[in-house]
């Protein structure tokens, strides 16, 4: 009945889904990710104890997309990215934000005014996002293109799980800050995020409910710690985000909600 439930779900590879649990019925609280051979499952209501592992069938169209997802994205830096400061908008957002200690990873898009941040892996710019200079430009985000890679910034064995870049570049003097860069919970965000050794989700207040979820799916690979902010981490004070990074960090390691 399970394996026919899950097989119905038919979820690609690397996706993941939260849905309500067929077992004990409960709302919202059944996992479930697509590894390309197998379909890993939990249910994370207390009094359900339903998680495992069923391998899928093997065909000749499952191995194609499984390969597919493993071809690495050719991505190019669009020669119209200008690694300056002239424009005024730009100039003033990077030190709005102090971010002229990342002025490598930075360019300016002069063709759809945003300030460009390159997406990095192994030393090699894999992607990009950029951020609208113009309040009223829609969307305010935008993916240059589709590696799903996140941005990563910063080194240790500590990471705190953000939604923005800026965030991300924020934490990197105390921790390792991870910015998915979108709603969902991919594959290769799960690839990097467990190798760390402790993990905080810092997302905005008004997207609590997405973090828990957040907590709730990695935990089918790692223990991580949710972090109800109250203020906006860009716009924290330097002593304010150390004691965010040591709300991660403690020995005191558990499954207990924070309110910072």
């Amino acid at each position: 009945m399970l394996q026919n439930f899950l097989k119905n779900l038919n979820l690609s590879v690397n996706e993941t889904t939260r849905i309500d649990c067929p077992i004990c019925f409960n709302k919202n609280t059944f996992s479930a990710l697509n590894t390309g051979t197998e379909v890993i499952y939990n249910c994370f209501h207390a009094d359900c104890n339903i998680k495992g592992k069923t391998r899928n069938e093997l065909s000749k169209k499952l191995f194609a997309e499984i390969e597919r997802q493993k071809e690495p994205e050719v991505f190019y830096v669009r020669n119209h990215w200008e690694q300056s400061l002239e424009n005024k908008d730009y100039r003033e957002y990077v030190k709005h934000y102090n971010l002229e200690d990342y002025y490598e990873i930075m360019r300016y898009d002069r063709h759809t005014h945003r300030a460009v941040f390159l997406i990095m892996k192994d030393n090699k710019v894999v992607d990009a996002v950029g951020r609208a200079l113009y309040k009223k430009t829609k969307p305010k985000w935008y993916r240059y293109g589709s590696s799903g890679y996140p941005f990563v910034a910063g080194k240790g064995d500590t990471a705190i799980i953000v939604e923005d870049v800026v965030s991300a570049l924020v934490l990197c003097q105390y921790c390792v800050g991870i910015a998915l860069l979108g709603t969902n919970l991919l594959q290769t965000h799960v690839d990097v995020i467990k190798k760390y050794k402790k993990v905080g989700i810092a997302l905005d207040k008004d997207a609590s409910k997405k973090a828990v979820k957040l907590v709730d799916d990695l935990s089918l690979n790692l223990n991580a710690k949710f972090l109800l902010l109250e203020d906006d981490i860009k716009e924290m004070i330097d002593e304010d985000i150390k004691k965010l990074v040591d709300k991660v960090d403690k020995k005191a390691w558990g499954w207990m909600n924070d309110t910072y």
